[in-house]
């Protein structure tokens, strides 16, 4: 075979058909081979081709989808902070201050913001005359009283015995001969200067205090009921007066709660503004006394109760209350029974001699406490088998083997409580459990939940204040309704014998 691979070349092969170069194959079966592996290859490089263009229009779409995610992202974060942002034609405190000119005070509501106020009542339903009082209310001097002159009319609406109540009081004008003032004295269920009586005050103070309602649900709730609207900002003003009437009250319970024989204490979490902060309870059957603050140190419990108290108190396990001076005191058994039945839980099948501590202990409890129900209805201490039962069980459980973490733990705590956890067997009027002072901390408790504790330290000084005298009042026999209304209508010291009168 005879092939020339170049035109008008002068040498051909010879071998072109068995070439001996190519192991004596035909160079045309050769240049066949690579035509078709030129094929094959490019079949190959097009595959590649589609897969790239695949792939890239994967990664535009993941890009889109990105972007989008975080548009997305972006407008989540806008509208969860959207409360929170200053409005656009709301101006910043520095361009109030370059506005504002010296010596003016800077407004409060934003500019053509329309003001609330309360009508005046054009009927009324009963008028009352009130004289000129006889001594000045303010330097204890004689008042001149002046019929001469015209009287001056107070209207006050009030919501008494479910009804809507518009009452006229009548001053007559008089002088103080001393210090030269005009003065007035309050009739019968009357709040100088107050355009709502005592009533509907009382009404508003029980439900947010007593039953645990916020401020606008109380407005809700009395326009509603009564048919009678007030902003949130009144009902604060009026829970502002009841505290500041209240103070003195407060001060009285705590300095009787210094002589009682023994008294509950316990704290639970709260919080002022979002900041940590701690509710105290103190108090026992008769007395209840609240505080709110910011720590939990000790030192709060002594100033309540004093450096030098000597009665029994009723206690958990809280370090804080260890520095008192008094020698009677007694530990919660209700706290010890329910960490061992809770660590019951937690232990492995295999791990029995913590199992049998637990159960020792929880026994131990309940017999203890049935033995003080038993007691309280006997005249004097009596050493029965039982106490003594319970006190060679308490070295027992001192000295029972463990094998856990959990049971260790609690065997530890009993061991440096050991002379506290029978303090009820020698004392009559001390309890074995803290219960007492657990539920009166739970509407606390509840309220903190639904209002998420205080705006200001104010504010939880004065639900400590009207929280001691509502729930002193109640421990004393008083209905919480009346009790308020006295509180609000009543000089300090009637307030007091209000509290304090048995049914």
């Amino acid at each position: 075979m005879h092939f020339v691979f170049y035109p008008h070349h002068e040498y051909g092969c010879p071998h072109v058909g068995h070439c001996p170069h190519l192991g004596g194959a035909a160079l045309g079966g050769l240049v066949l081979a690579a035509d078709e592996q030129t094929e094959w290859t490019n079949a190959l490089h097009r595959q590649v081709d589609a897969l790239r263009e695949k792939n890239s229009a994967k990664c535009r779409k993941i890009e889109e989808l990105t972007a989008k995610v975080a548009q997305l992202e972006r407008e989540l974060k806008a509208e969860r902070q959207k409360q929170f942002q200053r409005k656009r034609d709301e101006p910043t405190p520095a361009e109030l201050e370059s506005t504002t000119p010296p010596g003016t005070t800077k407004r409060g509501s934003p500019r053509g913001h329309p003001g609330w106020f309360r009508q005046r009542p054009i009927e009324w339903n009963n008028t009352v005359f009130v004289p000129a009082p006889a001594r000045c209310p303010h330097c204890k001097g004689l008042v001149k009283a002046r019929p001469d002159r015209p009287v001056a009319e107070h209207l006050q609406e009030d919501w008494i015995d479910g009804k809507r109540v518009v009452i006229c009081y009548r001053h007559e004008a008089g002088r103080c001969r001393k210090c030269r003032r005009w003065v007035r004295s309050a009739g019968p269920g009357e709040l100088l200067r107050a355009m709502i009586g005592p009533h509907l005050r009382a009404v508003s103070m029980f439900l947010q205090y007593d039953i645990g309602l916020t401020t606008r649900k109380v407005v809700r709730t009395v326009a509603g009921l009564a048919q009678f609207a007030f902003t949130p900002a009144t009902l604060l003003r009026f829970g502002a007066e009841a505290a500041r009437k209240a103070q003195p009250l407060a001060q009285d319970v705590a300095e009787k709660l210094r002589a009682c024989d023994a008294n509950h204490a316990d704290e639970t979490y709260y919080r002022i503004d979002g900041k940590p902060a701690y509710a105290w309870f103190h108090g026992n059957e008769d007395l209840a006394h609240f505080t709110i603050t910011g720590t939990r140190s000790g030192k709060v419990s002594r100033a309540i109760l004093g450096a030098d108290y000597s009665g029994g108190l009723i206690t958990d396990c809280y370090a804080g209350y260890d520095r008192h001076q008094t020698r009677v005191k007694q530990k919660c058994l209700s706290h010890l029974k329910r960490s061992a039945e809770e660590w019951r839980n937690l232990l492995p099948p295999e791990a029995q001699p913590s199992r049998a501590f637990f159960d020792a202990v929880t026994q131990w409890v309940k017999r203890g406490c049935k033995w003080h129900r038993q007691w309280k209805r006997r005249s004097g201490p009596e050493k029965t088998p039982e106490a003594l039962w319970l006190r060679q069980e308490l070295t027992r459980l001192e000295q029972m083997p463990t094998d856990s973490q959990r049971a260790a733990r609690l065997q530890k705590r009993i061991r440096r409580y050991h002379a506290e956890w029978l303090t009820f067997l020698d004392h009559p009027g001390v309890s074995p459990t803290n219960n007492l002072a657990e539920q009166a901390l739970r509407a606390l408790v509840i309220l903190r939940k639904l209002t998420f504790g205080s705006r200001t330290r104010a504010g939880a000084r004065r639900l400590g204040r009207l929280m001691t005298v509502i729930e002193t009042a109640k421990r004393q026999g008083q209905r919480a309704l009346k009790f308020l209304v006295a509180l609000f209508a009543m000089p300090t010291n009637q307030a007091m014998r209000a509290m304090y009168a048995r049914p």
